[in-house]
């Protein structure tokens, strides 16, 4: 296992900073990117939240990754994953970020990263 540094010391996972304003926005854009990365290789964390995610010098870094499953083939990978965006936007917009996990879960559906199958959907 690797020493994850800040500034020579331990890196704090996210829920124990005070960040302004800017560096939460480039906090969220490298976690959404982290999450299109996940999403791309069908993967979700499935536990993701400010205290599974630590601030490095380098940026970002998702720790606790053995509950990682299978979006597609785990029946709840759906769910985990909607969990996920819904854990970190909360906390994001607790400090002021203005964001939403609907609305990021629906932005990797967009992307084609998610697909949701409605019981009553027609399938071609």
């Amino acid at each position: 296992m690797a020493k994850i540094d800040a500034d020579g010391r331990p890196a704090p996972r996210l829920a124990a900073t005070r960040a302004t304003a800017e560096q939460l926005e480039v906090w969220f854009d490298q976690l959404r990117a982290a999450l299109i990365v996940l999403c791309g290789k069908g993967i979700v964390h499935g536990d993701l939240s400010a205290y599974n995610i630590l601030v490095a010098e380098s940026g970002l870094v998702l720790i606790d990754l053995p509950q990682i499953v299978d979006v597609i083939a785990n029946p709840n990978g759906v769910e985990f994953l909607h969990r996920d965006c819904v854990n970190v936007c909360t906390w994001f917009s607790s400090k002021g970020h203005v964001c939403d996990g609907d609305e990021l879960f629906a932005e990797l559906g967009a992307l084609g990263l998610v697909v949701v199958l409605r019981p009553d959907a027609e399938l071609l």
